[in-house]
């Protein structure tokens, strides 16, 4: 049932990758009306089972709803969307609220919403955890970082897309925890993949390793997704692009280091799915930086 206040139930939405396009889509079947704006209109020539309502424009967007959602890659594509001649910003309605689901430099996402405030509008920083399964199933976690009374206004909304939906703080403290959450998500990854390796190095079968860590303290999420991966040699479809991990690890540890923080985890672990995206192409698994540790173990 769509509980979200009338003025919010026209949504606009950029950032239909795949999962800006389930999220997209459990909001229509949640009875919103979606508009859609897409830099190629074949966009959504790929997406015609979703009823979207495409926009020739940004103008146009934000002249039919106060609610605009963002779903991109990094930060100077939000930036860019924002900010730049004809973006959200110059034409967003005043009292509008702006929901960014990108994980995206915490430290940009302060001056992003004193920029808009200054106009009358709202950021909301909600980066999210699941990956495209969890956008699929509609399962993902999310932290919102902003206005608590804006928060309130679109919770309704994030309840069609999310299990676990939190308002974290300010502006900024959504993108914060995202960075701890993928810090240990990858971490915990690279360390999986040295004591696989270091087994497979001493004659055991890697299933039976497999097996024996899920059965025990080692088991996780995070195992149960890369240690299949790991075992059948990568033949299976990708989960999650290594490309999107390597993005948001070397954020954060190109921050840390701005800080004056010393996280020799991070660092390496940055410094692995450097490597990976740069040895294989784009769409591969986060898991196999398995290949990497591999190379370096007689380094």
């Amino acid at each position: 049932m769509n509980s979200t206040p009338p003025t919010l139930n026209t949504i606009g939405f950029i950032g239909l990758g795949n999962m800006g396009a389930a999220m997209a889509g459990h909001l229509c079947k949640a009875g919103y009306t979606v508009l859609a704006w897409a830099r190629n209109a074949s966009t959504f020539e790929a997406l015609a089972d979703i009823p979207l309502v495409p926009q020739p424009s940004i103008e146009a967007l934000c002249a039919s709803t106060r609610l605009v959602a963002l779903n991109v890659t990094n930060t100077a594509d939000v930036q860019s969307l924002l900010f730049r001649d004809g973006g959200i910003a110059q034409h967003a309605q005043p009292g509008s609220i702006i929901v960014d689901f990108s994980t995206i430099d915490a430290a940009a996402v302060a001056d992003i919403a004193r920029q808009l405030k200054s106009r009358g509008v709202d950021y909301i920083d909600c980066p999210v955890s699941g990956g495209a399964a969890g956008a699929r199933a509609a399962t993902l976690s999310m932290m919102a970082g902003g206005d608590l009374a804006a928060f309130n206004q679109i919770e309704p909304m994030l309840k069609h897309l999310g299990k676990t939906i939190r308002h974290v703080g300010p502006s900024g403290a959504g993108q914060a925890i995202k960075a701890a959450n993928q810090m240990a998500l990858c971490i915990q990854l690279v360390g999986i993949a040295e004591a696989m390796n270091y087994a497979l190095e001493q004659g055991a079968e890697l299933s039976v390793v497999l097996e024996l860590l899920q059965a025990g303290l080692p088991a996780s999420r995070v195992l149960d997704w890369a240690g299949p991966h790991m075992v059948k040699g990568f033949t299976d479809p990708v989960s999650i692009e290594a490309h999107l991990h390597a993005k948001d690890v070397r954020m954060v540890a190109d921050a840390a280091k701005k800080q004056g923080l010393h996280l020799p985890l991070l660092f390496k672990t940055a410094e692995l799915l450097d490597e990976l995206v740069a040895s294989g192409p784009k769409s591969q698994d986060t898991s196999r930086v398995f290949e990497v540790v591999r190379r370096h173990m007689r380094a």
